[in-house]
């Protein structure tokens, strides 16, 4: 079974497709694809996942700075990857993802 995730970063024109696959050891693995070069260098690092990166955010090789680099730190592909893998570990309901669709950040530079 898979996941995906589409990451539609609108405020640099970019979009991610992130797909996360478990496998029978446990282990999961990720595919990215997008038309960002920096996000292409984070797939190319980022290309398996375990339970322990889907659940502890902190240490997770997915925020790993040696793996992150060079995405600028408001890239919401890490983000993606996180929520697939929740998808896949059944974490992140299926029915509630296709229910709800997508989650927003709301960039509002002139609220007060």
């Amino acid at each position: 079974m898979t996941s995906t995730v589409t990451v539609n970063m609108r405020t640099c024109s970019h979009v991610h497709k992130v797909t996360v696959s478990m496998r029978d050891d446990g282990m999961m693995d990720v595919s990215i694809v997008s038309d960002c070069p920096n996000v292409q260098e984070y797939a190319k690092r980022l290309t398996e996942i375990s339970m322990d990166d889907a659940t502890d955010f902190c240490t997770s090789r997915i925020n790993a700075p040696e793996v992150r680099h060079p995405l600028s730190a408001t890239c919401l592909c890490p983000l993606g990857v996180m929520n697939a893998a929740w998808m896949e570990c059944g974490m992140l309901s299926k029915t509630l993802c296709h229910r709800a669709k997508s989650n927003d950040i709301v960039l509002d530079p002139d609220s007060q």
